[in-house]
């Protein structure tokens, strides 16, 4: 086994099996932001074999506060021809598949199930709610994290097993009344805090290993360091998914808004 990986080996509930568990897994990524610019080389790092990237922006000079995959020469540039560069630096065994798209209802389903597992790194409902509802249709994990301003927080949704994102959130807030990183910034060390966590998450549910966080939302207070926790439970008459929508509507969005990037 490579020795880059021996202190992950060394661990008393991790070892060989676990190790190997990563090296075939497969996890899809969705954003290279703030908590993709995170767990993305981090997956690599930890040894997980092929990892999906699906994100069609630009790197802005206003990301590199906190989205560190990416360089200064990197502004301008695609985000996924930057995480392959990076990876490919970090973790040559790693296979990176880059997919300059966004994520839609329309291509959701056949990208899912090539997949393992999903991390939602995106920043906005429609993507969150489409997200989670694949899931939950091909039957994977989702794991899930993002943070605005100084707050931030993380779960895992997987209905074969537990509680998914539409039972902690069963309606979608008011378009008007979510906050924007654009409008109300973003403390990166929330970001970072919250990135790791969704990480912890990713690997332990590939190298099938721990707890997940299921029915469970851990929420980061970056101005007080305070984490809090609270338990929601699978709705005794959530019915079974079987079919995406068009999640702008759901979202508040109109039909002629374009669909918003991951």
């Amino acid at each position: 086994m490579d020795q880059r990986f021996s202190r992950q080996l060394a661990l008393t509930h991790f070892g060989e099996t676990a190790q190997n568990n990563l090296a075939r897994s497969r996890v899809l990524v969705i954003g290279a932001g703030g908590v993709g610019s995170t767990v993305i080389p981090s997956l690599a790092a930890a040894g997980v074999g092929t990892v999906g990237v699906i994100d069609d922006d630009r790197v802005e000079l206003s990301n590199l506060h906190r989205q560190h995959i990416h360089r200064l020469l990197d502004v301008g540039h695609k985000k996924v021809v930057s995480v392959v560069e990076r990876v490919a630096d970090l973790s040559p065994a790693t296979q990176v598949v880059a997919i300059d798209e966004k994520l839609t209802p329309e291509n959701a389903l056949t990208l899912f199930a090539d997949y393992d597992l999903v991390v939602d790194g995106s920043d906005n409902y429609p993507t969150h709610y489409l997200a989670a509802d694949a899931a939950e249709i091909t039957g994977i994990p989702l794991v899930w994290g993002w943070a605005c301003q100084f707050h931030a927080e993380a779960s895992v949704s997987w209905p074969a097993r537990g509680a998914g994102f539409r039972d902690l959130f069963p309606t979608p807030p008011a378009l008007g009344s979510v906050d924007t990183n654009v409008l109300h910034g973003i403390f990166p060390g929330a970001v970072l805090v919250i990135a790791s966590i969704v990480t912890s998450e990713a690997i332990k549910i590939a190298a099938q290993i721990g707890t997940p966080l299921l029915n469970r939302v851990t929420r980061y207070d970056g101005l007080t360091g305070e984490f809090t926790e609270k338990r929601y439970e699978r709705a005794a008459d959530a019915a079974p998914i079987t079919a995406l929508s068009d999640y702008r509507h759901l979202c508040g969005y109109t039909p002629a808004d374009e669909w918003p990037t991951s």
